[in-house]
């Protein structure tokens, strides 16, 4: 039997030859066969190329339960976490921009309750063990403004639902009051909990739980893990590693560093991060520095990143002090021009040294500490690297040599005015990620944990006892293609998925009846040309 997943359901709408609006139309529940999700006999195919965005419907998001568990932190029913998931993603449309040549896809989310200027506000409130629903001004007017009676009554049936689902939150959660503002809750009260803050837990308990999960890992476990996943940066890796390593098992007032990582796009700062975040199992966040806005603004502040790394971690507020916080883009941080640039440079060199941050919201109260917070950076800093800039994607070879120089980025990067000096201070370590080499790319395809040709390969085995093999005019054809493209090896698994697809579906037609997949150059350029034998 296969997996079961939940995904959600977009509507296509195409805008141009290149530019895509998906809208979320309902929850899809089935048997996941890798590209389709059957529900009732029937398939829905998940997005995984451009080609995909030709169908009216495309299935995006796709998770196991044991994955939403993870992503929402909540250990709830099967029906309760599917419809929360659900309802966390039917207001968040998708704009996709494709480049059919490489079959690469760009998503940007768009979340329509932050571009929304109303607010609407809904409370839910149990009188009397009878439930009710409070609309206010901004909504009776959304309602009788309606064009036609049947469109009022889709909004209406929609409050009515709601009526239902509150009833059953109360009889089982015992939920007194529920306020919602633009689509979101925003408090939930109980009995218990009626007119009472919650105070984060912060008892030595943790600290005991926290060491314990320490006798697992290793400073060889947390490099080895990253390097079986991220190739071309030994000298690099060893010493994130180090520095992570030091930092997750520090006690309090031992020094916490900082990480600064520069470099290319697509050469693996990310993936670093990510893969070293999965081993040590700790609250992650990750996020573009150039979208922080200072608290009081709409959008995300560090005070919002706060509680999210406190709820990541189970409420528990010593942990969520010892997560983790990568802001991506460092470099464009400067090139914004709005006024609270220097406020929001200010915020972090608090946050870097290690500063107490006070959160008050309706929900939480507490003082977020970050001396132990692990913090980790990153950028390009194309200014850096202008006198040796070439053609087309890559460094040059005196590049290469310049990045593994600590001492000279971070010279230049005072000198081209990414920061003071004073402000290079707060970074305690600086690792430069030069370009990969041909061969470690050849590498990355044929031997990392993260290729999809690698996972392609031991799936075929297990499923089709299908051999897999790529003879070196296809290898040579796809790294030329990498080479090609600005977004370095981000555009990898992408180029192999495009490859392998129509020889997929012939297998999925017959899957007993070939022993081996071929693919080639012509492969590449053309992903009918394969040979199955």
């Amino acid at each position: 039997m296969n997996e079961i997943v939940y995904g959600i359901n977009y509507k296509v709408l195409k805008i141009s030859k290149t530019q895509y609006i998906l809208f979320p139309i309902s929850l899809i529940k089935g048997e996941s066969t890798g590209f389709d999700i059957i529900q009732k006999g029937k398939n829905y195919s998940i997005l995984s190329s451009c080609e995909d965005l030709k169908n009216k419907n495309i299935v995006d998001y796709v998770f196991s339960l044991e994955e939403l568990k993870r992503i929402y932190d909540i250990e709830e029913e099967e029906e309760f976490l599917s419809n929360y998931y659900f309802e966390d993603r039917k207001d968040k449309l998708i704009y996709v921009e494709t480049d059919n040549e490489f079959d690469f896809m760009k998503k940007t989310e768009i979340d329509l309750h932050k571009i929304k200027e109303s607010d609407y506000g809904v409370t839910c409130i149990m009188d009397k063990n009878i439930p009710s629903i409070l609309l206010n001004e901004k909504v009776l007017d959304e309602i009788m403004s309606c064009d036609d009676l049947h469109a009022m009554k889709v909004i209406l049936e929609t409050y009515h639902n709601m009526i239902g689902s509150f009833k059953e939150m109360n009889q089982k959660q015992k939920v007194t009051k529920i306020i919602m503002r633009n689509g979101k809750v925003h408090s939930v009260e109980t009995v218990k909990s009626f007119n009472k803050k919650e105070v984060p837990k912060t008892e030595s308990n943790s600290s005991k739980e926290q060491n314990k999960s320490l006798l697992d890992i290793s400073y060889t476990g947390l490099r080895d893990s990253i390097k079986e996943k991220v190739f071309g940066h030994n000298q690099e890796i060893d010493t994130f590693a180090q520095k992570l390593y030091m930092n997750i098992t520090a006690e309090k007032n031992e020094p916490v560093e900082s990480i600064l990582l520069v470099g290319p796009t697509g050469v693996g700062k990310t993936e670093t991060v990510k893969a070293a975040c999965e081993y040590l199992g700790i609250p992650y966040f990750h996020m573009n520095a150039s979208n922080l806005v200072p608290q009081g603004i709409k959008g995300i502040s560090m005070e919002d990143i706060f509680i999210i790394l406190y709820e990541l971690a189970g409420k528990d507020l010593e942990k969520a002090e010892r997560g983790l916080i990568f802001l991506d883009e460092f470099d464009k941080l400067n090139a914004t021009s709005l006024d609270y640039k220097k406020e929001i440079k200010n915020i972090l060199l608090t946050y870097t040294q290690g500063g107490d941050f006070p959160v008050q919201t309706d929900d939480y109260m507490f003082t977020f500490h970050t001396c132990m917070t692990n913090k980790v950076f990153a950028g390009v800093f194309e200014l850096i690297l202008e006198k040796n800039k070439k053609m087309g994607f890559g460094t040059s070879k005196e590049e290469i040599s310049f990045l593994h120089d600590e001492k000279i980025i971070r010279e230049k990067l005072v000198d081209k005015g990414y920061f003071s000096r004073e402000e290079l201070t707060r970074i305690s370590t600086i690792l430069g990620y030069s370009d990969l080499s041909r061969e470690t790319k050849k590498d990355i395809l044929l031997r990392s944990k993260i290729s999809d040709f690698v996972k392609k390969r031991q799936r075929y085995q297990r499923q089709f006892h299908i051999n897999l093999v790529l003879d070196d005019s296809y290898i040579e054809a796809i790294l030329d293609k990498i080479e090609e493209s600005e977004v370095g090896m981000r555009i990898i698994n992408n180029l192999v998925r495009y490859s392998i697809d129509e020889a997929e579906k012939r297998i999925l037609e017959e899957p007993t009846k070939y022993k081996q997949l071929i693919l080639s150059k012509n492969t590449v350029l053309n992903n009918k040309e394969f040979q199955l034998q």
